[in-house]
């Protein structure tokens, strides 16, 4: 994270009764009980290096809730130089209770630079008339709940120890998942100390590494970008833990991903107490948007999506009886006194392709998720009567669809498609003249809109005079592929077959790898 110049409120002291606690140490056996059966040696045999206090334990599965008396629910702003992210807000966070996904308790929700609060699929009209207007919802520049995600921090300040969660991160480029300590106060000389330790998956768009970083003020950090033997965005549970500690001759902190120990950091590692943080939010660094134009604003290509997920099943926390750090008043950011998280009785489907009916047509400064790739007159691919267009097919009730004719495409990207990543597309479709509607994919060797390409595959989805429904799974077979770009298309156009396809209703859901 970086640090922030938002407005905190105070915490009311530092619980001294909890943290008076860890006087105590308890006699339990991690090795024994199965409290750390995963992982490698190191990592189990944690309480042979360090005295573990199981009096003071947190954990949480959030199946109870969300604990008012251990979380705050954050709604705040920070960072908003330069970017025009929207912070998190207390209504993308959401307690799920679904039998069909019973490790899922706790969700996470990001929005992107296409995200449409008047189309939200987890909030009705009237729930949303419960919060008042989009500016009282989600404030900040650009308001109705665009780039912005969600937060929950401890009230009590922690100290040295081993932190997990079990958690799938959010799989979308310009989306950043965390786990992160923070403290944000002021010295007695009136200067301001940061001090943290991050989890960070998707700091840049690059789901084949995780960034790890400490900091013990505004400009001392190490930041570690560090590959990883998997895509971290690919729907699989991990558990991702750290191991702070204070009373070496240097401080360090182990990170862990499954119990394996990852990297070790041993410059710029905090030693005063902090608020245990988890979360998701959108600044412009995490897609790799270029900053420019009017206020700050990020190329459309920064958060290319409607809405995508972090999930969570756990979260634990054991301190560590060991000297070498202070306790004192910490600074929490502004958050939504006594709120309480709507509970989903089925975890929600993200969807992949934005504006998939089409009936959207307002973006603000941001492009349409649908572009038209046409080749220009000029291209020796170009064929008479090309086209690709929004087209609205007049009637009794006016509906909105797409309309290919002869040569034409219209696509969208998805960033972060790996290779061996899995999708189903469903929709509908008709065609006339001689077209047959298709599905093409490009393969993209990169995150960037920009990224070299390595070939292409087409799919014949058919003919039909009549709107059609149809479903076709697909599958990222190219090696090296890091993301795709999509097209609708008349997969038999030529100088002499002629026609177009019109399509409806796309939706693309992630099937796992």
């Amino acid at each position: 994270m970086k640090f922030s110049k938002v407005t905190y409120l105070m915490l009311a002291g530092v619980f001294a009764a909890s943290l008076g606690g860890l006087a105590g140490c308890s006699k339990k056996d991690p090795l024994a009980d199965g409290t750390f059966d995963l992982g490698d040696e190191y990592y189990r045999s944690v309480s042979k290096r360090h005295s573990l206090n199981y009096d003071e334990m947190l954990y949480d599965d959030f199946t109870k809730g969300v604990n008012s008396d251990r979380w705050v629910i954050s709604d705040s702003v920070w960072d908003q130089w330069s970017t025009d992210q929207n912070g998190v807000r207390p209504q993308n966070v959401f307690l799920v209770d679904d039998a069909a996904n019973p490790e899922t308790h706790l969700l996470l929700r990001a929005n992107g630079s296409y995200y449409n609060m008047e189309n939200d699929p987890l909030y009705t009209a009237e729930e949303w008339a419960t919060y008042g207007s989009a500016d009282a919802l989600f404030s900040g520049s650009q308001g109705s709940g665009i780039n912005c995600g969600a937060c929950l921090s401890t009230k009590e300040a922690l100290g040295p120890g081993r932190y997990e969660v079990k958690m799938k991160p959010c799989p979308r480029i310009g989306a950043l998942t965390s786990m992160w300590v923070y403290s944000w106060f002021t010295l007695n000389n009136g200067t301001t100390q940061q001090n943290e330790i991050d989890i960070e998956i998707g700091l840049s768009p690059d789901f084949s590494q995780v960034y790890y970083t400490t900091w013990t003020s505004p400009n001392n950090n190490t930041n570690m970008p560090t590959p990883v033997d998997y895509y971290v965005n690919d729907g699989d549970w991990h558990v991702y833990s750290f191991d702070w500690v204070t009373d070496a001759e240097v401080p360090y902190v182990d990170y862990f991903i499954d119990g394996v120990k990852i990297l070790t950091i041993d410059a710029n590692v905090p030693t005063t107490n902090a608020t245990l943080n988890l979360g998701i939010w959108c600044p412009s660094w995490a897609g790799g948007g270029a900053i420019g134009g009017t206020n700050g604003a990020i190329s459309p290509e920064s958060r290319m999506f409607e809405s995508d997920y972090a999930e969570i099943s756990w979260w634990r926390y054991i301190p560590f009886q060991m000297e070498g750090w202070e306790q004192r008043p910490v600074q929490n950011r502004n958050y939504a006194e006594g709120y309480v998280p709507k509970t989903l009785t089925s975890l929600p489907t993200a969807e992949k392709c934005a504006n998939g009916d089409f009936e959207r047509d307002d973006y603000g400064d941001y492009d349409k998720p649908w572009k038209d790739f046409t080749p220009a007159e000029d291209d020796e691919l170009y064929l008479e009567g090309s086209r690709a267009e929004i087209f609205t097919e007049e009637g009794d009730t006016p509906n909105r669809c797409a309309k290919i004719s002869n040569g034409g495409l219209l696509g969208q990207w998805l960033r972060g498609a790996s290779e061996g990543f899995k999708y189903r597309l469903t929709g509908k479709y008709r065609t006339t003249g001689d077209a047959t509607a298709a599905f093409r994919y490009t393969y993209i060797l990169g995150y960037s809109t920009t990224s070299r390409t390595n070939g292409n595959k087409t799919v014949e989805i058919g003919s039909s005079a009549e709107w059609k429904d149809f479903t076709l799974d697909f599958t990222v077979d190219k090696a090296g592929t890091q993301s795709i770009r999509y097209y609708l298309l008349n997969s038999a156009a030529s100088e002499t077959a002629t026609g177009s396809c019109f399509f409806d209703d796309l939706s693309i859901v992630y099937l796992g790898h």
